[in-house]
C-alpha cells in the first residue's frame, strides 16, 4: 500500500500550489479533486460544468437564493475568474503574524502577473476609468494574471475559462506536480480525514462510485467550503462558525457612446477604497447567461433588461464584509447561514452610488441603469488562522493542515488567487524543513 508524504484534497490555487513546490522537491504527492477535469473552454458550458452544484443554497437568513462562487472541477474557481492579481494585504496578515510578501514575491512570475497594454484593456474599459477619473476616484490599470502574449483582443471570456491559455489557472501548478511525478485523482470526493493518537494519517472517500483510502505522512485540506465539513467530523467543532463572502453587487447601464462587454474585465478600476471604507470598484459584468440566471433569480419582471447584455457597461462592488453566519457542511436543506449587515449594506449602497456616477458619465441615461441583487464571491474566513488553524496552518490535528481562503482571518475584498497561492508557497516551505 503506497504512502505518500503529502496528500493535498483541493485543487485549486493552495491545493495546487503545495503539490507543485512538493513534488519538485521530490517528495511523494497526491492530488485530490472532487470534480472533472473539463477541457473545453471559453463557452457557457464551461462555467455549468466547472461550476457545478456552485453554491446556489438556501440560507437561513438570506431571501430564498443566494448565489455563492465556488468552483467543482480541476483547477477549481481559477478557472472562471477575472484573472485580477492582487498581493496578500499586509494588514491583514500581520494581524495574526503571518507574513507573505516574499512568497508572493516568488509567485509574480509564475503566476504570468502584467498590466496590460491599452489594446488588450479594449477603449471602452479605458473610457470607463476616463470617466471615473474625472470625477476624482484614481482609476488606474490593474494587475492581471494574464499572459499578455497569449491574449487576444476584444476576447474577454475570462469568466468562461481562458480557452487561448492566456489566464493563468491552478491547472498551470496542478500538472507541473504531474510532470514532476504527483498522483491525480479526480471525481473522488474526500469525505473523512483518518486520524490515529491525535495524528492526521490519511483520508478515506468515494472515487467514482467505490470506496478509497489514501495514506500520507500529512495532509492539506484546500477544498475551500469542503474543508469546514472534513474538519468537524474529525472533531474540529468550531469550524465554519464564522464566514465570510466578499459581497458584491454588479450594475450594468446602456450607453449610445459605449459598452463594455468586449473589454477585458477587472483590468482597470481602484483599490484606493480598501483600507477607508472596504471596498473596491472595477469594470465587469456577468456574461449573458449569467445575467439571465442573475434576473432571474430577482424575479420574472427582472428578465426583460436581458436584452441589454450586448450593449451594456457593467460595473461591480465588492466589499469586505463582516464574519456572520455558519456553514452547515452536513445539512440536507440548506449549506450556509449568511446575511447582508447594515455595515455591509452601507457599504454596498456606497459602491452603488459611486458606479451610478460613472455609469453617467459615460452617458448611461437612469432608466437603464440595473443594480443586481448581492452575491458572493469569495468563501472564506471559515477555518482561520489563530482561531482554526495556527500560523503553519496546521490544525490541533497534527500534521493536519488547512491551504485554501478558507484560513484568511478576515474578509479581503479583494481577488483572491495570488494570496492563496502565497499562502500555499508558505507551507510548502514549512512543510519541507520539517520533512528534512
Amino acid at each position: 500500500m503506497k504512502e505518500y508524504d503529502v496528500i493535498v484534497v483541493g485543487s485549486g490555487p493552495g491545493g495546487a500550489t503545495v503539490a507543485r513546490e512538493m513534488s519538485k522537491k521530490g517528495k511523494k504527492v497526491l492530488l485530490a479533486e472532487r470534480g472533472g477535469h473539463w477541457k473545453w473552454m471559453g463557452n457557457t458550458l464551461t462555467v455549468a460544468m466547472v461550476m457545478k452544484n456552485f453554491g446556489v443554497s438556501i440560507s437561513k437568513d438570506m431571501p430564498p437564493i443566494l448565489p455563492i462562487v465556488y468552483g467543482n472541477n480541476y483547477g477549481g474557481t481559477s478557472l472562471v475568474t477575472c484573472g485580477c492579481a492582487v498581493a496578500p494585504p499586509k494588514k491583514v496578515f500581520e494581524k495574526v503574524g503571518v507574513d507573505l510578501s516574499q512568497e508572493a514575491e516568488e509567485l509574480k512570475k509564475d503566476l504570468w502577473i502584467h498590466k496590460l497594454p491599452d489594446e488588450l484593456i479594449g477603449q471602452g474599459a479605458l473610457r470607463v476609468m476616463e470617466a471615473a477619473n474625472d470625477l476624482g476616484y484614481h482609476w488606474d490599470k490593474v494587475e492581471k494574471l494574464v499572459d499578455p502574449n497569449k491574449c487576444v483582443p476584444d476576447c474577454a471570456d475570462c469568466m468562461n475559462g481562458c480557452k487561448h491559455g492566456a489566464k493563468w489557472t491552478a491547472r498551470e501548478f496542478g500538472d507541473e506536480a504531474v510532470q514532476n511525478g504527483a498522483d491525480l485523482v479526480i471525481k473522488t470526493n474526500i469525505t473523512n480525514v483518518i486520524t490515529d493518537n491525535g495524528k492526521a494519517i490519511g483520508v478515506q472517500g468515494i472515487s467514482e462510485g467505490k470506496p478509497v483510502s489514501f495514506y500520507a505522512k500529512n495532509v492539506v485540506l484546500a477544498s475551500g467550503l469542503g474543508d469546514v465539513g472534513l474538519l468537524r467530523r474529525a472533531g474540529i467543532k468550531d469550524a465554519g462558525r464564522t464566514f465570510a463572502v466578499d459581497f458584491l453587487v454588479f450594475i450594468g447601464g446602456v450607453s449610445p457612446h459605449l459598452n463594455t462587454v468586449k473589454c477585458q474585465p477587472m483590468a482597470v478600476g481602484t483599490l484606493e477604497h480598501y483600507d477607508s471604507d472596504g471596498l473596491v470598484v472595477l469594470p465587469v459584468f456577468p456574461t449573458w447567461s449569467q445575467l439571465a440566471a442573475l434576473l432571474g433569480m430577482m424575479g420574472p419582471q427582472h428578465l426583460p433588461w436581458e436584452r441589454n447584455a450586448f450593449r451594456s457597461t457593467g460595473l461591480m462592488v465588492k466589499i469586505r464584509d463582516e464574519r456572520n453566519g455558519e456553514i452547515y457542511p452536513d445539512n440536507k436543506f440548506f449549506k450556509f447561514s449568511k446575511k447582508v449587515t447594515r455595515n455591509d449594506q452601507l457599504k454596498l449602497d456606497k459602491g452603488i452610488d459611486i458606479m451610478k456616477k460613472i455609469l453617467r458619465k459615460v452617458g448611461c441615461p437612469d432608466d437603464t441603469i440595473k443594480v443586481l441583487n448581492p452575491e458572493g464571491a469569495h468563501p472564506s474566513a471559515t477555518c482561520r488562522i489563530g482561531d482554526i488553524v495556527d500560523t503553519d496552518l496546521q490544525t490541533q490535528i497534527k500534521n493536519l493542515y488547512v491551504c485554501s481562503a478558507s484560513v484568511v482571518p478576515e474578509a479581503l475584498g479583494l481577488p483572491m488567487v495570488w494570496t492563496v497561492a502565497s499562502l500555499g508557497k508558505r507551507l510548502s516551505k514549512h512543510l519541507e524543513k520539517k520533512m528534512q
